[in-house]
């Protein structure tokens, strides 16, 4: 049996798992631990929670554990069973076993696993991710409707604007969920959630657009701005990370932007998507 962390901020971890076909796990109870999971299965397997009927969750499903969920596994693929894994701080809503899991739901969670593993990831955009997939999770399973007090659209609106103060001051700074969270006093999930729905925004993509807009007005101020030292100022891993965020946003890099005459900017900016 092998399980390993890929991403752990305060609240959630991500991991995966393999369990061999062979390991002595197959006839054994087993006990989740101490936190809630939430499992992407990646091959068949049977899952018989106590106290549940035994489901046989594939990479259609998402698997629900509370804290200490003993259960039972039955081999039914031959690569053993393969999954992806979130470990959960705090309650989750009551959940059954398993739920359907959407096409993009699994894509996210294997694309994230994959991005995690670049060197240069983004971590706030991990993180962010990271309870996204948790909250696609949780949304993909029928809830009890006292399941979780909803707080006033007042409250959503004050911390959203809040947020983007902070993001505003910070945005230098390289940003984790985690520390944003904790400067508001809400949980990491409650925070990510709250400001997409409020602004239309992601935390991490408010930010680059920040950043990106300062360069942009940087470069037309001084056309001569070393491109190195202003990455390093916005808070970039390096000027290519930069340019590449640039380009994205924009569809020209930072290079060009110096050099073009005006007309061209104009008609490069007028082709982006409003």
């Amino acid at each position: 049996m092998v399980s390993k962390v890929l991403l752990a901020t305060e609240g959630l971890t991500l991991g995966e798992f393999l369990c061999a076909s062979g390991d002595r796990l197959w006839d054994e109870v087993n006990d989740i631990g101490s936190r809630a999971h939430v499992v992407f299965p990646r091959t068949r397997v049977l899952i018989a929670q106590d106290g549940a009927h035994p489901v046989l969750a594939t990479p259609n499903h998402i698997v629900f554990y509370k804290p200490h969920q003993r259960y039972r596994r039955g081999l039914r693929d031959t690569r053993g069973d393969r999954s992806l894994w979130l470990e959960v701080a705090g309650e989750l809503p009551a959940q059954p076993p398993a739920a359907p899991s959407a096409a993009g739901t699994y894509l996210l969670a294997v694309g994230l696993a994959r991005y995690v593993a670049e060197p240069e990831h983004d971590r706030l955009l991990a993180e962010e991710t990271a309870f996204e997939l948790l909250g696609r999770a949780v949304a993909s399973a029928p809830q009890r409707a006292d399941a979780r007090r909803a707080r006033t659209r007042a409250d959503h609106a004050a911390l959203a604007e809040a947020a983007q103060e902070l993001l505003a001051a910070r945005m230098a700074e390289r940003l984790s969920l985690a520390s944003l969270a904790a400067a508001l006093h809400v949980s990491p999930f409650h925070l990510a959630r709250v400001f997409r729905a409020c602004t239309g925004f992601s935390l991490s993509g408010y930010v680059h657009g920040l950043r990106l807009r300062a360069a942009v007005d940087r470069l037309a101020a001084d056309p001569g701005t070393d491109l190195s030292r202003l990455a390093v100022e916005l808070g970039y891993y390096s000027p290519s990370h930069f340019c590449d965020r640039f380009r994205a946003m924009f569809g020209r890099p930072p290079s060009a932007l110096r050099g073009a005459e005006l007309r061209t900017i104009v008609e490069a900016a007028r082709a982006l998507p409003a």
